[in-house]
């Protein structure tokens, strides 16, 4: 039988493959969607690859078939030691996915002019495509288009396919790129991603692959060792939406969004715009877009852990992948969501296993699909139970 076992090399800080690491006890990697993936791997301090293992470095790693996992830097490289160990210990190697180097930058409110030249306070988006917003930020605040103080030499853009509805927003000034690209795609239901595409790292956005047609999970269907469902309760279902007062005249409104869990919940929350001026053309726009994304954070949520079986016709990084769309059958109902985070384990001598939560506090939309199909299953469930109490 084929081994599973993921593969792992080595590159430098100008991202040149330099070696293989073919001899690690452990290893574990977890991609996210719209996140920052990490990996931990365990090796002998023994091995004649240990030298390549160093900070500012990284790691590309590939299931068996060749498909990429993740890659991205190493970031800490540890040491350790016991009575029981034999030779010199070993060493623990943790990083991060490539998608981090989002997180190192703020948008700024004139990302073209110097720090000192930053009077403006928020920065706007005014009747954008969500994924040309989200390209032009990065663009000019840590990509190609920023200033020679800012640019990352190795990032680049992907094409812009103009994916997701037009978007009106505001803001605040220095607010994290990473954070405000989450937002944006969450509510726009789009995957963003960074990935080594040759000597560069690319910044992609895309939209997520529905195979929930392919990609299935029940445990009738022999591909599941075990599943857990959990939900978390909406914190807002009232956003009251505040703007001006400040050099324009206040302008306040409310906006409603039912849970379908709690129905009858009202849980009411400021949002604060009061730094927009009222005589605004987009005012109406940029209330209503605040509104729905206070709606989404505070939506309920659910979230669903499986762990799947590769089976011949079904495997993780060949039919599947996080970003995609998969279905999987939770107490006698089917759910489709956004496979969001993948945990691969690989060990020494034994094969890969995989444990995938598909849905997620992020939610998308407005509000996470997987959480409208818990709610549905348990309002199924309490009629079953109340017909049989008949």
């Amino acid at each position: 039988m084929p081994s599973t076992a993921l593969r792992v090399y080595v590159r430098n800080p100008t991202l040149e493959r330099i070696g293989q690491i073919d001899d690690y006890t452990s290893l574990t990697v977890m991609p996210r969607y719209n996140g920052i993936g990490r990996f931990t791997l365990e090796v002998s301090a023994d091995s004649s690859k240990a030298n390549l293992l160093a900070e500012g470095n990284g790691l590309i790693i590939r299931t068996a078939d060749g498909t990429l996992v993740d890659s991205g830097p190493i970031r800490a490289v540890d040491w350790s030691r016991s009575n029981d160990d034999s030779g010199a210990g070993k060493l623990t190697v943790n990083g991060l996915s490539d998608t981090e180097i989002l997180d190192r930058y703020t948008c700024w409110p004139a990302p073209g002019s110097a720090i000192g030249s930053q009077t403006d306070t928020v920065y706007k988006i005014s009747a954008v495509v969500a994924e040309t917003a989200m390209r032009t930020l990065v663009n000019a605040n840590a990509g190609p288009g920023a200033l020679a103080a800012r640019k990352n030499p190795l990032l680049t853009l992907a094409a812009n396919g103009n994916r997701g509805p037009t978007i009106t927003r505001q803001l605040n000034q220095f607010d994290s790129l990473l954070v405000v690209l989450q937002d944006i795609a969450n509510a726009a239901g789009l995957g963003f991603r960074v990935v080594q595409v040759g000597g560069g790292l690319q910044f992609q956005v895309y939209e997520p692959v529905d195979r929930s047609g392919t990609a299935r999970f029940a445990f009738n269907l022999g591909n599941l060792t075990d599943a857990n469902y959990t939900t978390t309760p909406p914190t807002c279902t009232r956003a009251i939406v505040v703007a001006g007062g400040q050099t324009s005249p206040r302008s306040c409104k409310t906006v409603d969004r039912a849970d379908p869990l709690f129905p009858g919940l009202v849980l009411e929350q400021f949002v604060d715009l009061t730094s927009v001026d009222t005589a605004s053309v987009d005012l109406v726009a940029q209330m209503d877009q605040a509104a729905s994304e206070a709606l989404t954070a505070g939506a309920g949520q659910g979230s669903l852990a499986i762990s799947p079986i590769d089976i011949p016709l079904l495997q993780y990084g060949r039919d599947y992948q996080v970003g995609d769309t998969v279905s999987a059958k939770v107490r006698e109902t089917w759910m489709t969501d956004v496979v969001r985070e993948v945990t691969l384990s690989c060990t020494a001598g034994d094969g890969t296993t995989v444990k995938a939560a598909v849905g997620s506090t992020d939610g998308d939309g407005t509000v996470a699909r997987i959480y409208k199909y818990l709610a549905q299953v348990k309002k199924d469930l309490g009629r079953v139970k109340t017909r049989k109490a008949a």
